[in-house]
Parts: structure tokens; sequence; C-alpha cells
């Protein structure tokens, strides 16, 4: 395999998924060793012996662990290569594993390293973008040749991945790859939060210990607690890396939240570190952290200082990358970018524009080439995370909609405010600004405060009210809150919800007797209806709209029609109707009125009467077989059917004979029987059996009791006469 002995370093790249999951997010690739069939030494050009150490390619990704991303965003992942021992490696590259990615990582079509040791130098940018729920895992391999000048073609590194279908909460070191610092000096560290869908996630909390850092690490804060993590740089932790001693490794803060789901998870953020003998070119942008633009409004003006770790100068420092083709929505000042000294202050400052045109996150790449104090060529790298956000709003919405009206001392009107954002994605830390202890009267909530978290669709932030009035009025209430929109911009609105308190009473229909009405046919019953309204103030004009000369179904009123000028209690206002059926029917009457209520409206109203015209019904019961002759001896099955004589229905017959104590041979497997409505049919039938062990004659009677079909309560008999022979 052919080394890849290249000028430059170039952006990141990607490959196929094999080998081995390691989870710690770092280590050392495995080489192939010295060539054979020859003396040490260079093994290009031959030659008298080592002249350098024999050191290998160490990697670090930016993710501790599995990177995740939720289905249908984007998440970058960095890995930074540097020199286990930090002396220069050259000719680094990644070598057969370009040509296939998994599904959803993208890359530049190659990467190389011109020089390999500590510092930002070789960092290779991946973007993770999952288009459906998956997991496997990454495998890069890549050639160098060490600082022994020994070629090594066998280094490995595998990464686990997997989406997944809620948001993530990932963090993002600021300087991007190996943070170094000469010792006795102190180089600062930003790390910052944010999701990988823009929604909001909740109750960040670091869970490594800031007391117990690596050696030369520490922080102003004892932890770090977020309640609402989304975009921007509203999250962020400060530290500082200050050695006292040579040495490298990698520090791992482990963090644990809550996604837009509402289910818990943990992530990790791995960075990589060296105290260096020479000062290293840092890059430090404003504002820090994940940068923000409001889609199509304006622009985010971005300045990147770039100053030396040791304050001693750098030369013929210049941006690598091309500042002509940045990635959409970015532009430079300048189409290329030098200093011919670096040190410190802000003399070497690149100034960039992020004006989104469209609803995309990414990560801009910095490359830069430098010597630095000693000399020794160096190259760096710069992160900048960055989402075009909206300048949306939240509406509070009521529901009922429209004026609540509620009766006085007539229940309880509930109401709920429900807010979302009037394009669907995320604003966060709305908070109710109005007091919901001092509402107006009749107003209440069962929440003493309300704020939401995060706010986008749904029902998931709602406020519940209640109105139950007291007293007449009407007003408006009026909801006043705090948020902060997608774009993080402070922000307030307001809800407004007209209400009405009445006596806004009905007039209610009460028939006497109640219903529902059965009547014989060719019988009759007189029935009144009483008109009151529901809270006892009065109601006018009340006018009975059904026309009463025309009644049907045997119904008639003595008076073609029926109002009362005033109504409120007892029965001052009473139609008189009456019933007398001549066939069997059964239906409902409906009359049906208007009026204004108390408070003028005009209202309509009915009563409504059920009614059934009867038979005074009687049930049969019909035995079979009968009458019954039975050899002494042998048995044989009774049936007896029960029916109305006119099909109309009865109910609640029972048999009042006691089933079991039945004499002469008779018997029932049941000790009583009864039947809730009887009609025709078979649906209503007692079994019997005859069993007799003595000749014998004589007749079974089984009396019953029933309610015909107008509910008059009556008894009956069925008569078997029987043969034992």
């Amino acid at each position: 395999m052919s080394l890849l002995l290249l000028a430059g370093c170039g952006s990141s790249s990607s490959s196929s998924t094999r080998g081995t999951v390691d989870t710690s997010g770092s280590g050392t690739g495995t080489t192939g060793g010295n060539p054979t069939g020859g003396p040490p030494g260079n093994p290009i050009v031959g030659g008298g012996g080592l002249t350098g150490s024999i050191d290998k390619v160490a990697w670090t990704a930016s993710v501790g662990g599995t990177v995740s991303a939720v289905v249908g965003s984007s998440r970058t992942l960095s890995i930074a290569f540097t020199s286990s021992d930090g002396n220069a490696i050259s000719g680094f590259g990644i070598s057969n594993s370009l040509g296939t990615l998994p599904a959803g990582w993208s890359g530049p079509i190659s990467f190389t390293c011109a020089l390999v040791s500590t510092g930002s130098g070789c960092v290779l940018n991946l973007t993770y973008t999952p288009t459906a729920v998956q997991s496997g895992s990454l495998t890069l391999d890549y050639v160098f040749v060490d600082n022994a000048t020994l070629p090594s073609t066998g280094g490995t590194l595998t990464i686990p991945y997997s989406s997944t279908a809620h948001d993530n909460i990932v963090a993002a070191a600021t300087p991007t790859g190996q943070v170094t610092s000469i010792v006795g000096d102190n180089q600062m560290v930003n790390v910052n939060f944010t999701t990988d869908d823009g929604n909001a996630a909740t109750a960040l909390t670091l869970t490594s210990d800031l007391t117990a850092l690596p050696t030369g690490w520490s922080s102003a804060a004892t932890g770090l607690e977020c309640a609402i993590v989304s975009t921007g740089s509203g999250c962020q932790l400060a530290l500082k890396f200050a050695p006292s001693a040579a040495g490298s490794g990698t520090l791992t803060l482990n963090y644990g939240y809550t996604d837009d789901s509402g289910a818990v998870k943990s992530g990790a953020v791995n960075i990589p570190y060296s105290a260096t003998a020479q000062g290293d070119v840092v890059a430090a942008a404003s504002p820090a952290g994940q940068i923000n633009a409001i889609e199509k409004t304006g622009g985010q003006e971005v300045s990147v200082t770039f100053t030396t770790d040791d304050g001693k100068p750098a030369a013929g420092f210049y941006v690598m990358s091309d500042l002509t083709a940045m990635s959409p929505g970015w532009t430079s000042a300048s189409k290329s970018f030098s200093c011919g000294s670096v040190s410190t202050g802000n003399g070497c400052e690149l100034h960039l524009t992020y004006a989104p045109a469209a609803l995309t996150s990414g990560t801009v790449t910095l490359n830069y080439a430098y010597d630095d104090a000693s000399g020794a060529a160096k190259t760096g790298s710069l992160n900048l995370p960055y989402a075009a956000t909206t300048n949306d709003n939240v509406a509070g919405t009521a529901s009922p909609s429209g004026q609540i009206n509620a009766v006085v001392g007539q229940g309880a009107q509930a109401v709920s405010v429900t807010f979302t954002t009037d394009d669907a994605r995320t604003a966060t830390a709305l908070q109710l600004t109005s007091s919901l202890t001092a509402l107006p009267p009749g107003w209440s909530s069962t929440d003493a405060a309300f704020a939401c978290s995060s706010v986008t669709t749904g029902n998931a932030c709602q406020l519940p009210l209640m109105y139950v009035p007291t007293a007449a009025g009407s007003g408006t209430l009026t909801l006043a809150y705090a948020y902060k929109n997608n774009a993080g911009v402070a922000r307030t609105g307001s809800v407004n919800i007209a209400y009405r308190a009445t006596t806004n009473d009905n007039i209610v229909g009460t028939p006497n007797p109640s219903p529902p009405l059965a009547v014989a046919v060719a019988g009759s019953k007189a029935v009144n209806i009483t008109f009151t309204t529901d809270d006892g103030n009065p109601a006018s004009n009340l006018s009975v709209t059904s026309d009463l000369s025309a009644l049907t179904g045997g119904w008639s009123s003595a008076a073609a029609s029926f109002a009362c000028a005033n109504v409120s209690t007892g029965t001052g206002c009473n139609l008189g109707l009456t019933y007398a059926p001549t066939a069997a029917a059964t239906s409902t009457l409906s009359i049906t009125y208007k009026y204004n209520d108390d408070s003028g409206t005009p209202k309509t109203g009915s009563v409504n009467i059920p009614y059934r015209a009867t038979t005074n019904d009687t049930i049969v019961g019909t035995p079979s077989p009968s009458p019954l002759a039975v050899a002494v001896a042998s048995s044989t099955p009774v049936t007896i059917t029960f029916a109305t004589d006119d099909g109309n229905v009865a109910n609640n017959l029972s048999v009042t004979s006691d089933l079991g104590a039945l004499t002469g041979g008779w018997s029932s497997a049941a000790g009583s029987f009864a039947c809730v409505n009887v009609s025709t049919g078979t649906g209503c039938t007692l079994g019997l059996t005859y069993a007799p062990t003595a000749a014998a004659a004589s007749t079974l009677t089984l009396t019953y009791s029933y309610d015909d079909d107008s509910g008059t309560p009556k008894t009956g008999f069925v008569s078997i006469p029987y043969t034992a022979m």
C-alpha cells in the first residue's frame, strides 16, 4: 500500500462500517512496524539508522461514546489527530476507507495532513445526517510516517453511531481539536451545549465532578445546570488548562438531560489536551458558542481573533480555507486572510458574516497555517457551529373560543389557554407575567404560577382556568406573558378573553304526570305542562309555537294557542293537554316554544313527552305437550312458553309457584323462573320434567305474576293435565 505523503492538510472525510466498537472515543492506531530486508533507517532513501522517535498517531473524537443524532437533523463529529509523543509525524492520510460511507454520513473526498504533532493542525470533520432510525459503527483507516521516518499502514479507528426519534444535546469545545498550552501558561476553553435539531431539551446537568478534573484543569464553577437547552450560547461551561508539567491526555465531561419527548438521556464530550514546549496559534470567535442568525433577516457579524497561547510571536500566518466558497449564508470581508505576525491582542482578526436565506444548520471550519516562535511550520483549525432561526411569535388561544358565558350559581365554565408558536419552531422560557392569584371576580386557576420551558405545537403548554361567577357582570380577562423566540429574542404577548356572567336563565316545561306516559286504548289521561325558569329569575313572552289545534296520535288541547307574559316559579304558566288513544302506539309528543330570557335574549325550547297507548294485554303460558300421558319409570320433558295475547310487550314475569317443591314426579332444573320482557316467540320458556314413579292422574298448575303493557300488575296460571300409566 502506498503512503499518502502529501503537502497541506485537507478537510474531513468518513468511511465504511467495520471492525469493533471503541466506546472511549480515542486511541492510538496500530502500525505495520519496520520494513524487512534492510537496515533500519529511512525506508525511502535507506541510510544510517534511526534519527527520531518511533511514535504513533493518536486520535480523539469530540463525542464520548456513541454519536447520536435525531432523524432529520445534522451533527458534526470532529476527530483530532495528534502524535503520541508530541514529535512531528508526516505523510498522514485517510487511506482505503473513503470509498463507502455509512448511510447518513458525509465528508470531503480526501483527507491528508502533511504534519501531525500537537494542537488542532489535523482535525477531521464529519457530518452525520440520518434519515431513519439506525445504528452502526464508522471505521476509518489511515497511514503515516512516524518521527523516525518509518512508514505505518495499519492505523484504524472505529466510532459507534445511532440515530434517534427525539433530539439530543451535543457539546462543542472551543478551541477545536487538541487543547495546547506551554508549561506555566494557560489556555481558556469554552464548552457550548445545544440540541441537534434546535428544539428544546431540559434539565441538563453535568455529572462529571469539576473539583476532580485532570491535573492542570480547573473551572470557576463547581457544577453546571441548564434548565433549557436549544440553540445559541445560553448554556456554556468555562474551563482553564494551565499545565505545570509536560503531559497529554483527554478530558471527558459527562452530562445528563431530558429530551423533547421527556426521555432521560446522557452524553459525553472529549477534549484532548497537551502541554507543549512551543506555543500554538489559537482562534477564538465572538460571539462564542453556536452562531445564530434569523432567516432572511439581516445577519450576524462574527469576528475570529488569532493569538498565540504563550504570547510569543508566530509568523507567516494565513487562512488556508477558501473564504470565497464558505457554507451557504457565510461571507468574508476579504477573499483571503493573512497576518505577518501573531501574538497577543486583536491585531490578527478575521471578520465574517452569517446571513442565512434558509433554515439550515452546520459547522464552518477554518484551517490555517503559520510558523511558531521556533520557526517550525504548524497548522490549526477552528470550528464554528451555526444555526438559522426564525423570528417567530408565541400566541395564546383560549378554548372555548369567543366570549365566555356563565350563569351565576349554575356550575362552572372550564377554560384552557394553549400557547403555541406561529411557525411550529421552538420558543423557550415562556412565563405568565400576570398574577394568577389576582384574577377578576369569578376567575381562578389551579396553578399559582405558570411557565413552560419550551413552546412549539400541540397542547403541551396549556394553562387551566375556571370561571365561576357569583354575580352578574362582564369584562375582559387579559393574561400577559414573556418568552424567548426561536432566534433567542426576548418578547412579550398577551391573550384577551371576553366574559359575561348573567342569570341568563332558561324556561323549562315539566309534564305532569311525569313521562313516560302509558294509557290504555279507549281510555284518557289529562296532562299538564308547567313552565318555569331554571333559576327562579323571570323570563318573558313565552309562546307555544306548536299548533295545538292539530295535535295527532290521540293528543288534544282545549286551547288552540298558549302564551304567558311572564314566567318564573310556581304554576302560574300551565298548559293543559289530554291523551286519549284509539289504537296501540308508541311515540313522543314534542311541544316547542319561544321566549326571552332574563337578559332579553330570544331563545327557544321544547318539552318532550314519551307516550304509549296500551291494550292491557295478558301473558299466556302454553305447555307442550299437553295433556300428558307418561309410562311409570320413564320421563318426558315439558316446556311452557310465555307470550302476550296481542304481541305487545309485558314486563316482569315471575313464576310464583315454588319450582323447587314440585310433586307427583314433576321437577325443574331451576328453583325459580323470571323474564324481564315478554311479547312473542320462544324467548321466555320454562323447562320441566315429568318422571312418574307410580300410576296417577292429575293436573299441574303453575301461577305467575307480571305487569301488562300499561304497567298494571296482573297474575295468571297455566294448567297441565297428566296421567302416569
